[in-house]
């Protein structure tokens, strides 16, 4: 029987944070793939076998606008993950890029409402937003 799951790319450099992350989503119905590098991330999402993709924002080790740049426009929504206090241009330039949304990685209820509302189509209008104010700094 094929497993009808979404699927969701986890990339951030913390066991930890993958475990967790991966414990929450598994657990609400959604089967996750684990990563921790900027080109393992960018090669499995060419592939297109994901609906989502969650990637922290962490260099060298992993950069979620070097991933961003590394895609092509409209595949895989991805959701940046961030650990410390947001810098006020930090989403608004991810999003630019076409992030759907920037969450706080350790705040896994946050993480999954980001997750449901991206794959119902809910992120989209804000990362549109965020875009076009960019578009007014610059």
């Amino acid at each position: 029987m094929k497993d009808t799951r979404r699927r969701i790319l986890i990339s951030d450099c913390d066991p930890e944070l993958l475990m967790t992350l991966e414990r929450v989503l598994e657990d609400n119905g959604f089967n996750t793939t684990t990563v921790c590098t900027t080109s393992e991330t960018v090669r499995l999402l060419q592939g297109k076998g994901f609906d989502l993709a969650l990637i922290a924002d962490h260099p060298p080790e992993l950069n979620c606008a070097a991933v961003l740049k590394g895609l092509h426009p409209g595949g895989t929504p991805i959701i940046a993950l961030e650990n410390r206090p947001r810098h006020p241009f930090a989403e608004p330039y991810l999003l630019s890029l076409g992030a759907r949304k920037m969450v706080h990685k350790w705040d896994s209820s946050e993480v999954l409402r980001a997750v449901k509302d991206a794959l119902a189509g809910r992120a989209v209008d804000k990362a549109k937003t965020a875009v076009a104010a960019t578009a007014k700094l610059g």
